[in-house]
């Protein structure tokens, strides 16, 4: 497994803690770690580390879930998916779901998951292209997601993406997040990720850097991943923090939503 891959336990943990304590619910992932103990040695356990990658987590259901309210026909497709449960977090069903990721962590999750015939597990890196045949299409929209991914990938290979989606699918929504330059180079002295040796390769701070209007990549929105909510539901010293947190340092750290080719009318 790469230590990119490796990182993968990190929210995963995070999740379990935050669904044992109530900030939402993921029993999912409390049952891996509980019978998996041994795979999270490495992880970070920091409560507040938990909590935010808990934040940034209801903020892709909450979009995938509204997305495909709107869509019901939509496929979507779920870019280093690791453990998570997002596929079953997310009540709404879509037409198609596929969760990809690199071959050997698929091999791990299909110890916790069954695929069915609108649920594929697909092993491949995000950037083999070949995995764009793999997927089932006839004009329907496309929802890609992309959880703490795109740090890991280059400008140039989520350029390239971008616009293979409007070329392959042609109308897609894609939601993904990234660190500022300032927050990638604090990185490098304190991040969860330095305990697996995975790098930081790509930071953003311009949010329409993948426009492209003549070939149909526009950005939508920006959202924080820290929201008044989800404040809402903490107590003590951690809704203080993160009150704190959201004032001082919101832009440090974001999601990004595009959409590509006829998603631009979305």
């Amino acid at each position: 497994m790469t230590n990119e891959s490796k990182t993968l336990f990190i929210p995963l943990y995070g999740k379990a803690l935050m669904s044992k304590e109530g900030l939402w619910q993921d029993k999912t992932a409390e049952k891996i770690v509980a019978e998996k103990e041994d795979l999270f040695t490495k992880a970070d356990k920091s409560k507040r580390l938990a909590v935010y990658m808990t934040m940034r987590a209801m903020q892709y259901d909450s979009y995938a879930e509204n997305f495909i309210k709107d869509n019901p026909d939509a496929i979507v497709i779920h870019f280093g998916c690791g453990l998570d449960s997002r596929i079953s977090r997310v009540t709404a069903k879509a037409n198609h779901w596929y969760d990809l990721d690199f071959p050997d962590v698929i091999a791990l999750r299909k110890s916790f998951y069954s695929e069915t015939d609108s649920y594929t597990m697909i092993g491949s890196s995000v950037t083999d292209f070949l995995w764009f045949d793999q997927i089932q299409h006839n004009n329907e929209p496309v929802l890609i997601i992309a959880e703490g991914l795109t740090m890991y990938l280059t400008e140039d290979d989520i350029r390239t993406l971008t616009e293979l989606f409007a070329k392959k699918f042609g109308d897609v929504t894609f939601v993904f997040d990234a660190y500022s330059s300032f927050a990638a180079k604090a990185s490098k002295i304190k991040n969860p990720i330095n305990s697996v040796n995975a790098k930081i390769s790509f930071s953003m701070d311009d949010e329409k850097l993948f426009e492209n209007k003549e070939k149909g990549i526009l950005h939508k929105e920006t959202r924080y991943i820290i929201l008044d909510e989800y404040i809402s539901k903490l107590r003590g010293v951690y809704k203080t923090r993160f009150m704190f947190m959201k004032k001082f340092g919101s832009k440090m750290y974001r999601i990004y939503i595009y959409t590509c080719g006829k998603g631009t009318d979305r």
